[in-house]
């Protein structure tokens, strides 16, 4: 039966047995280039794209859920650096750069996470708790905005932090979630006590898991792959996943087969996933 309704489906088995869930690419979007760091916003959708030179933030809209989101047009960019991982939260956008300031600094040039509000001219988030001498990038703040996850380079490899968020404010006394290293680049929705992050499998790749909590004040639980979503014949795998903010469906990244090359932006409902 599980043959049966595979092939009915157009599906194939994972490894282990799971039967891999149908994820959707955004055909529209994507191209030759590797299309990274989704971020739902309604009905659009911020992500970066690699350029000949650097990356640079791009938003996507559509007139309806229903609708097929577009190629996008350049939100931030054309700055002379790289410009990765955006987040939209009640106004403000959130992202990553490693631009510097001023060419005398650029033997300390490192990724910094910075916001903009509206139009305004983007500034470094000022905690030193937040922005260090390490790269720091893949902002989130739960929907309540009272916590702000990001992740840090460090010398074991990238970890997962979080803060107090912008509500009520001032972003800052962050602290290591608890997970090894790698496991990070987190996305939470609804409730705020449900995550999904990326992290290393056993092969060498990325792949995505899940993380669960009964209370916002509890710890995470240990990290799960989700099996049925992590794709075997990606070369780097499944990573950057990103939820709407209803929670109701999950974009990540992936070089798996039926792409348009490189990286690119997928979506699934996450009612497959559980």
């Amino acid at each position: 039966l599980t043959v049966f309704f595979c092939a009915l489906a157009g599906l194939r088995e994972a490894d282990g047995g799971d039967v891999l869930v149908k994820a959707v690419n955004l055909e529209k979007l994507n191209t030759a280039a590797d299309e990274e760091d989704p971020c739902p916003d309604g009905n659009s959708l911020l992500f970066a794209r690699k350029g000949a030179k650097y990356y640079d933030i791009f938003l996507a809209k559509r007139n309806s859920p229903a609708a097929a989101l577009g190629p996008g047009k350049g939100f931030i960019f054309d700055r002379g650096a790289d410009m990765r991982c955006p987040f939209a939260h009640q106004g403000r956008y959130y992202f990553a750069t490693n631009e510097v300031p001023d060419e005398k600094f650029a033997k300390l040039k490192n990724f910094d996470l910075m916001v903009q509000v509206g139009t305004q001219r983007p500034e470094r988030i000022l905690s030193p708790e937040i922005n260090t001498k390490a790269d720091e990038m893949y902002p989130w703040v739960t929907p309540a905005g009272k916590e702000f996850y990001f992740s840090r380079k460090t010398e074991d490899g990238w970890k997962l932090f979080v803060a107090n968020g912008p509500t009520p404010g001032p972003i800052g006394k962050s602290k290591e979630v608890g997970f090894p290293a790698n496991f990070h680049r987190a996305t939470v929705a609804g409730k705020g006590l449900i995550m999904y992050l990326q992290g290393p499998l056993e092969d060498g790749r990325l792949g995505i898991f899940r993380s669960k909590r009964d209370k916002v004040s509890e710890a995470w639980s240990k990290p799960e792959p989700l099996a049925a979503l992590n794709h075997p014949d990606g070369k780097k795998g499944d990573m950057q996943p990103a939820l709407t903010a209803d929670g109701l469906r999950l974009y990540f990244v992936s070089d798996r087969p039926g792409g348009k090359g490189g990286l690119d932006i997928w979506t699934v409902a996450t009612a497959l996933l559980k």
